[in-house]
């Protein structure tokens, strides 16, 4: 088999979620084509699956976009985003290393939904800490909760900043659009 064909097939793999078959094949290619870019991407984005699937989805989605749109090399700005992502991820790990008498400033989201569960809503919840700490999100399922919460908290204002932040991260990401739609709908 080709090795376009075999990347036919481990991208097939992938976006049939059978994550670690496509690895297998991206793997596979590898061995033949150690230098070949789209199989160290797609590599790269079944290893991102077990971190942030819908990330690695996310990535995989911009990745055929550009591919239809006929960028000459995809992958490399791919690649480049995963390693932009993955350089974050270890700088932070590092600061933690480093510094380990450092407490963070903000509590987790998960310890947020349990204020918001004992103050019987997002809003007082978020009234009573949003000038005493920062709510420190690491996963792109709960911003988006987030920020359905704090529209439907009437912080409308609030999110725009939240959104162009997040339009950096994820570019090719519809639910931004949505979101501003649904703002927009909300001024109205």
């Amino acid at each position: 088999m080709s090795i376009r064909k075999m990347l036919d097939e481990a991208g097939r793999l992938f976006m049939e979620r059978r994550y670690q078959e496509a690895l297998d094949l991206f793997l596979a290619i590898l061995r033949k084509d150690p230098e070949n870019l789209e199989a160290q991407m797609g590599a790269m984005l079944c290893d991102l699956v077990s971190e942030d699937e819908e990330e690695a989805a996310a990535l995989y989605d911009f990745f055929l976009v550009l591919k239809d749109e006929g960028e000459p090399e995809p992958y490399k700005r791919i690649i480049a985003m995963i390693q932009t992502l993955d350089g974050a991820q270890n700088s932070l790990s590092e600061l933690e290393i480093e510094t380990p008498s450092v407490v963070p400033e903000g509590i987790s989201y998960s310890d947020f939904k349990e204020i918001v569960k004992e103050r019987g809503s997002f809003k007082r919840a978020f009234e009573d800490i949003m000038f005493s700490t920062k709510v420190v999100i690491t996963k792109k399922s709960d911003f988006f909760d987030f920020i359905h919460q704090l529209i439907e908290s009437g912080y409308t204002d609030m999110v725009y900043s939240y959104i162009e932040d997040a339009t950096k991260l994820y570019p090719a990401d519809k639910r931004l659009g949505e979101l501003l739609d649904r703002l927009q709908s909300t001024k109205v």
